[in-house]
């Protein structure tokens, strides 16, 4: 089997350990809040760049995630921590925000640049644009498929794919559920995991039952690594910065078994913690990805049934003393059940203490002590790395001791001369017994020499320090080789005043809305052209989830006399000479997710209008339309996930075919706290939108700031300009 870096997450210092012992090629944490999983244990800034010298003296790599939206008042502090990762010798930062990306590409040329998943790259174009852009790694959308992943292997830019763990059901970077509904925001790293509640479905008011339908299983392609590895993926990921050190030592002992040596523990991996598994979208699994069990992240070992004897289960697996089962019964109690003895495969289990275990329910394996031995195991083992010492103690000279690993050497001397023993000389036993103790350090001696006068002194306290400090000496001589020179990463101002007017746009997300309703509006943006526009001043919408060919794109917009184009996907910024060169102006969409003033630099060279977040401030708008023509979303429902998955085809068992006649590619759902959504089905895309439209206050809008207001019908225009209802979204408050 080809080779990849397997990449181990890193949520507090055991999973780091329990990853170097499991056989990790390279490592990810986040710093303070700057990781897209805010509640997980991020570390300080001082705690990473201790464990950059902990990793690269084991000889792998780690990166630092600093992939969040970033607002200004931030930058000032990323920057600097950036600074510090590089001249620590971190191998790469993850990144999201592509005005932070432009600043430390200009900055710190010498620093390499992973692309987040929260950028959304799942097609052959996408990555391009990264590797254009200057990024040196892509981290490829969970959703995205193998046909697409072989495209995008042929690029000379490195590929990093998610093989194991939990799913997002939403596109990558592309939700905003948690924001819209508690201001958390996903982009932040604050997601609140909406996504996992319970949603009643309704079809023409009538329900279709409750249940979890949009909790996708947990990833896991092990068996598919050859597909993986056969076309150039460079790098396998698994996630779980949030999970446990047997999580990560077992996922990533089996990945590396599975690589080296063919095969792996299944019912280890099976026993770590999980919502069942699935291959994912990107081996086409378009069934059996949704788990309808809430927190369900443990695996049935079989069903509860009864003979004449009593209650059992035929477990499907071997079980060892001490395995933690949990049984339930009549009246839904979970109750624990521990094995006092081991049981082979396909052993009727009789369930003596439990008479009213529920027929049917599962017994679930909770844990195995077989797993955390195994972790124990490995972490016994793992601090082994094998230094030669060489110990040379002659009299009157100072005595040395010489220190090698692999390529890397160096002698640490004490300050006194040794003295000829006066009672009792020390004996060759003793030096090699004190240089041996090296207790919990990461070396341990593979080879001493000594190298002494038979009638020396040197006190046993020396011999410690020359052991200790001949270490540190030797991990100095090696982090030499990753530590960077300082670097200064001046901001710089940026103040263009170009006093841009306000325009009041629309766009329009079906073709219901009627010509006339358009005429008071500077730009209508379209996702789909129709005749009955013709003469207005269009914009089209490009598709963010599906393919385009430049060229016919060209020739159609120009045969239409369509004025412009709206990015929505960075894949789109391949083209960008393309459209100018034919004079078709080019305007960004709130799908790029713009945060902060180095964005809107970025792109205000050849956009001649920039969408904020729906999750930038007023204040922040505000500020920004002083140097760049902003526009926001002013009214309408906006797009809450985008997401592959229909939640409808959990019911029906389609494999999401037949959606353009299905009945269900329009209707609802109600959440947990009784807020009813709509869902709208457009061929590989399902659109989950708030059923009532929001609007902002435009008194508390510079007037240098554009309007965007998003339309079904003719109704919501009508809405637009009479309804007295505000709400503001969370441009009041802003997101956490």
């Amino acid at each position: 089997m080809a080779k990849a870096e397997i990449l181990a997450p890193v949520g507090n210092e055991k999973m780091l350990e329990a990853g170097l012992a499991a056989g990790a090629d390279s490592f990810y944490m986040a710093v303070d809040d700057f990781g897209a999983r805010a509640y997980a244990k991020n570390f300080d800034i001082d705690n990473v760049c201790q464990y950059i010298d902990l990793i690269h003296l084991f000889g792998k790599k780690v990166f630092v995630t600093m992939n969040i939206l970033i607002k200004d008042q931030e930058i000032e502090k990323a920057i600097s921590y950036a600074k510090k990762l590089y001249e620590y010798g971190v191998d790469a930062l993850i990144i999201q925000d592509l005005g932070f990306f432009t600043l430390l590409k200009e900055k710190v040329p010498g620093l390499d640049l992973h692309a987040s998943t929260q950028m959304a790259v799942r097609d052959y174009y996408g990555a391009k644009a990264m590797m254009e852009l200057g990024f040196d790694r892509v981290v490829i959308a969970r959703e995205t498929p193998i046909e697409e992943l072989r495209k995008i292997a042929s690029l000379p830019v490195e590929k990093e794919v998610f093989v194991h763990g939990s799913l997002c059901v939403s596109y990558s970077g592309e939700c905003l559920m948690s924001s819209y509904f508690g201001a958390r925001s996903a982009n932040r790293g604050r997601c609140a995991g909406i996504c996992r509640q319970k949603y009643e479905l309704i079809s023409d008011g009538k329900s279709l039952g409750k249940d979890y339908f949009l909790n996708m299983k947990d990833l896991n392609v092990i068996d598919e690594l050859d597909d993986l590895l056969d076309i150039g993926i460079d790098c396998l990921k698994i996630e779980g910065r949030m999970k446990t050190p047997e999580y990560v030592y077992t996922s990533v002992k089996n990945y590396r078994e599975k690589i080296d040596n063919l095969s792996y523990n299944k019912e280890n991996l099976r026993d770590i913690s999980n919502r069942g598994y699935t291959k994912g979208f990107i081996f086409g699994q378009n069934k059996d990805y949704i788990s309808l069990e809430k927190d369900n992240k443990h695996r049935s070992l079989g069903k509860v049934d009864k003979d004449k004897k009593g209650k059992f289960f035929i477990s499907n697996s071997h079980l060892v003393i001490g395995d933690n089962l949990e049984v339930t019964t009549d009246k839904n109690k979970k109750l624990p059940f521990t094995t006092t003895r081991a049981y082979k495969k396909d052993t009727k289990i009789y369930l003596d203490n439990y008479k009213d275990a529920k027929l049917g329910s599962d017994v679930l394996m909770l844990n195995s002590p077989r797993i955390t031995s195994d972790l124990d195991k490995g972490l016994g083992d793992y601090k082994n790395l094998p230094i030669d010492i060489k110990f040379v103690g002659h009299m009157s000279d100072y005595p040395k001791l010489y220190l090698s690993y692999g390529d890397y050497k160096t002698v640490y001397q004490l300050e006194n001369p040794l003295e000829e023993a006066k009672n009792i000389s020390i004996t060759e036993e003793d030096i090699r017994a004190n240089l041996s103790k090296f207790g919990d350090e990461i070396f341990t001696p593979n080879h001493i020499e000594i190298d002494m006068d038979s009638n020396i002194f040197i006190r046993k306290k020396d011999i410690n320090k020359l052991r200790r400090s001949g270490v540190e000496k030797l991990k100095d001589e090696i982090l030499k080789k990753f530590h960077r020179a300082p670097v200064d990463i001046p901001i710089e101002t940026i103040n263009l005043d170009k006093g841009h007017v306000r325009e009041v746009n629309i766009e329009l997300k079906t073709t219901k809305v009627s010509p006339e309703k358009l005429k008071d509006f500077d730009n209508v943006y379209i996702n789909q052209y129709d005749d009955k526009y013709k003469g207005l001043s269009l914009y089209l919408n490009l598709p963010s989830h599906k393919d385009y060919k430049i060229d016919e794109l060209i020739k159609f917009i120009k045969a239409k006399d369509i004025k412009g184009v709206v990015f929505n996907n960075y894949r789109d910024l391949n083209f960008v000479s393309n459209f100018r060169e034919n004079n078709i102006k080019i305007r960004i969409g709130r799908y790029l997710n713009v945060f902060n003033r180095f964005t809107y630099k970025f792109y205000q060279d050849f956009a001649e209008m920039i969408s904020a977040s729906v999750e930038e401030t007023f204040a922040s708008i505000n500020e920004n339309a002083e140097n760049f023509p902003v526009e926001i979303l002013a009214y309408g429902r906006m797009e809450l996930m985008n997401m592959r998955h229909c939640p409808f085809s959990t019911i029906k068992k389609c494999g999401l075919v037949g959606c353009e006649t299905c009945k269900f590619n329009s209707a609802e759902m109600i959440n947990e706290s009784g807020n009813r959504l709509k869902i709208i089905r457009n061929e590989v895309l399902s659109v989950i939108y708030p059923n009532k439209a929001s609007k902002v206050d435009k008194e508390k809008l510079s007037q240098k700031v554009s309007l965007l207001v998003s339309a079904f019908d003719d109704k919501d225009i009508d809405e637009f300009y009479k309804s007295k209802e505000i709400d503001n979204l969370n441009y009041d408050r802003g997101v956490i």
